[in-house]
């Protein structure tokens, strides 16, 4: 069976989004580095709203460099919000009509960054402008501060499979987009697995594809062949092998710390959903699976 997988080195705890006092964030850059340390992350993103933050470090935590950028919503297309992680120098952007989504990812990787799609749920991103993106690391499946009380749609595991359907698996990251420090801190994160916690080191592990998304469950290993995906995991109330299937009898595991799915003849792709008996979730992206091709 191949594995979904590397084994680079060892998994670090990240989040790829949150804001600070740079722009509406309630905690100050130095008391949200601090929070997120004591918590046992290994790096951290400050990603304030047109406002670059350098890289570099907090103690043992890496720093990203990062930043949100955000249009529209123009017609019914939704707005989009994009972060950018990693870069080496401010992207050039400024607001106008004319700044477009493709226009924002081309501008954070000229700069050295990668791209990725914030919330689309609560965005109301729709999936065709997503799928038409070139250059995006990822999207957030989750995204703690769009839950209640802000928002109400911090999922977008619909968005997701609407992607997958239609021939773009976007690989899945969770965040918090910390504003208030009311709960939404420390929630989700993303595990990377990478030879080292360095900007290169953990940059070219989320390019790889080498990490999925959690709030406390673990993902030892996910295995796949041309009939079979199976995984093994920390003990879960529920694992959920989500596809392009509208039903199938065993898509459910309960109760289990792994589980198998027999590949269905209408399968274009995995996406696996896990919850623990605390209701924590963990996701894994969407992948292609017994040599089919979306």
């Amino acid at each position: 069976m191949i594995s979904l997988f590397q084994d680079l080195g060892k998994w670090y705890k990240g989040n790829l989004h949150t804001h600070t006092t740079r722009s509406d964030g309630r905690r100050t850059p130095e008391e949200c580095m601090s929070l997120y340390q004591a918590q046992g992350y290994d790096f951290l993103a400050l990603t304030d709203h047109w406002k670059p933050s350098q890289g570099g470090r907090h103690e043992q935590m890496l720093l990203l460099a990062g930043a949100e950028w955000d249009i529209g919503p123009v017609g019914s297309t939704g707005c989009v919000h994009l972060v950018g992680i990693g870069m080496k120098a401010a992207p050039a952007l400024e607001r106008g009509p004319g700044l477009t989504a493709q226009g924002i990812v081309d501008a954070i990787r000229a700069a050295g960054g990668e791209a990725i799609l914030a919330h689309p749920a609560w965005s109301l991103t729709q999936p065709e402008l997503a799928c038409g993106l070139t250059g995006l690391l990822a999207t957030e499946i989750y995204n703690s501060v769009s839950a209640f009380p802000y928002t109400g749609r911090p999922d977008s595991s619909e968005f997701v499979d609407q992607c997958a359907m239609r021939g773009r698996r976007l690989p899945c990251l969770a965040s918090d987009d910390a504003h208030f420090y009311t709960g939404e801190q420390c929630r989700s994160y993303t595990m990377v697995n990478a030879k080292g916690n360095t900007r290169e080191e953990i940059l070219e592990a989320l390019r790889q594809g080498n990490f999925y998304a959690s709030q406390g469950p673990q993902v030892y290993a996910v295995r796949y062949d041309r009939q079979y995906v199976e995984i093994e995991c920390s003990p879960c109330a529920i694992i959920g092998f989500m596809s392009s299937s509208p039903w199938a009898g065993d898509r459910v595991v309960q109760n289990s710390a792994g589980g198998r799915y027999e590949i269905k003849s209408a399968d274009r792709y995995i996406r696996i959903h896990l919850i623990d008996k605390e209701g924590r979730q963990a996701w894994v992206s969407p992948f292609a699976i017994g040599g089919r091709q979306a």
